[in-house]
């Protein structure tokens, strides 16, 4: 891997991380409407309470997007 790439890579990162954030936020409020059985959270955890998975889903989505987003001040400064 060349040095080019590294730093393509490091630019990249913090918007990987603000789309898996917002990927869990939409899925939290999918949830939120819509009636499922079952639902699983991460691999094999699964729940088959709607708020559990809902909180489950805006918490760890806000997370990385706080994670995502300060990466992202950081290399601006």
């Amino acid at each position: 891997m060349g040095v080019g790439k590294i730093i393509k890579m490091k630019k990249a990162i913090p918007f990987l991380y603000i789309v898996v954030g917002i990927s869990f936020v939409v899925k939290g409020f999918y949830a939120f409407f819509n009636e499922q059985g079952i639902y699983y959270l991460i691999f094999s955890l699964k729940t088959e309470s709607k708020s559990i998975y809902i909180l489950f889903n805006l918490f760890f989505g806000g997370l990385i997007l706080y994670s995502g987003i300060g990466r992202l001040k950081s290399m601006k400064k």
